[in-house]
């Protein structure tokens, strides 16, 4: 480890803030590039396409039209970029936001794992908090991360985090001039701004199914709604969640390389909120709504099939609730229904990403455990 990334994690671990990452402004890319009279237009194309989602494409405030871009949001809108750009132009400018991209979310996933440490481990000097093996010459670099972890927790430091918080939020009031009634939100996303860990990812997706599930839980009361459905409005949510998650948007997340260990936590939250949600419904309930395969030969080719279903399914009261996550993806693990086999495929691999990436080992086991104990119950 190199004494630049060893200060510049200090640093991050001293204020409390994750690494933000870097956005290009759509307005002055174009005016650099001779084009400036064509920026409009081009916002106007990617607003149009529906590509604004507020994170990774966002209005460049204080303007009206223009937009800022990070790698993620140059990737949806590169299509329309290039309508105005050479390649030459814009694809070393999508490698350097890329590289920048992937050497934030390192540098977050480092910080994100020290703030998940127990102080235990911190006090001893263990190494395996950060997830991975340290090169011997890295050591020492890696023990100080530790040791400042543990400095930086002591109440006069998180004092200075919180009066560092609440002036930025000021600065923020002081610059808004909207209506009173959107004060408290304001205040929240400003809050939670400052660390640098509120959401990073579009988990819904762009689809016709994500932007049919944005809308039913903007007239429901939102995500804190969700505990709240019942009758048709429980099978309306479960029906467009399993589409939306299970299979409109599955390969913007399960990709090679280095995921941020926040937008995993967030999308783990979102799946496990889905599953529990549909362990409220009964089996008889499920059944109706994800008719099993009609493949009756699976004793012939050593497969799981209808009666292999039908037989597991036994095992759970027909007219009680299923149960939390878990149980919902023991369940899914023997049901022959193709939608519901792409959503417990979404949930093995988030389990699995919060393993890899998050040094995480607690869903993966419990699920794996928990179907053992029921097959051994079974026999």
């Amino acid at each position: 480890m190199d004494k630049e990334t060893k200060d510049l994690l200090i640093k991050h671990i001293k204020d409390g803030r994750y690494a933000e990452d870097i956005y290009f402004d759509v307005q002055k890319l174009l005016t650099k590039a001779g084009m400036k009279l064509y920026a409009k237009p081009c916002c106007d194309r990617i607003a149009a396409a529906g590509l604004i989602d507020g994170i990774h494409i966002s209005h460049a405030y204080p303007s009206l039209w223009n937009l800022q871009l990070d790698a993620i949001g140059l990737e949806s809108a590169k299509k329309i970029l290039m309508s105005y750009l050479q390649p030459e132009y814009l694809e070393p400018l999508q490698e350097a936001l890329q590289n920048c991209h992937t050497w934030n979310t390192i540098i977050n996933n480092t910080l994100y794992l020290l703030r998940k440490a127990n102080t235990k481990d911190l006090k001893a000097g263990d190494l395996k908090v950060l997830g991975c093996k340290i090169k011997t010459e890295d050591e020492a670099g890696a023990k100080a991360l530790l040791k400042a972890e543990l400095k930086y927790r002591r109440i006069p430091f998180r004092l200075y985090r919180t009066v560092k918080r609440i002036a930025y939020v000021s600065q923020i009031l002081m610059a808004f001039r909207g209506p009173v009634r959107l004060l408290v939100p304001l205040i929240k996303e400003a809050w939670k701004d400052w660390s640098g860990d509120s959401d990073t990812s579009d988990s819904e997706g762009g689809g016709r199914y994500g932007k049919a599930l944005r809308r039913f839980l903007k007239t429901h009361g939102g995500n804190e709604g969700i505990e709240k459905l019942c009758g048709d409005d429980l099978i309306k949510y479960v029906y467009m969640a399993v589409r939306t998650y299970g299979k409109e948007n599955r390969a913007e997340v399960n990709h090679c390389g280095t995921k941020s260990c926040l937008e995993i936590e967030k999308r783990y939250a979102e799946i496990k909120t889905v599953m529990e949600t549909i362990g409220r419904l009964t089996p008889k309930q499920l059944v109706h709504m994800y008719p099993i395969e009609k493949e009756f030969d699976g004793e012939r080719w050593g497969s799981k099939d209808y009666f292999y279903t039908m037989k597991s399914l036994k095992k759970y009261p027909e007219d009680k609730p299923i149960g939390d996550a878990q149980d919902v993806a023991c369940l899914m693990w023997d049901y022959q229904n193709w939608d519901l086999t792409f959503m417990l495929l979404q949930w093995q691999n988030v389990i699995g990403d919060l393993y890899i990436y998050c040094n995480n080992q607690g869903p993966q086991n419990e699920f794996y455990e928990r179907y053992e104990r029921r097959a051994a119950q079974e026999s």
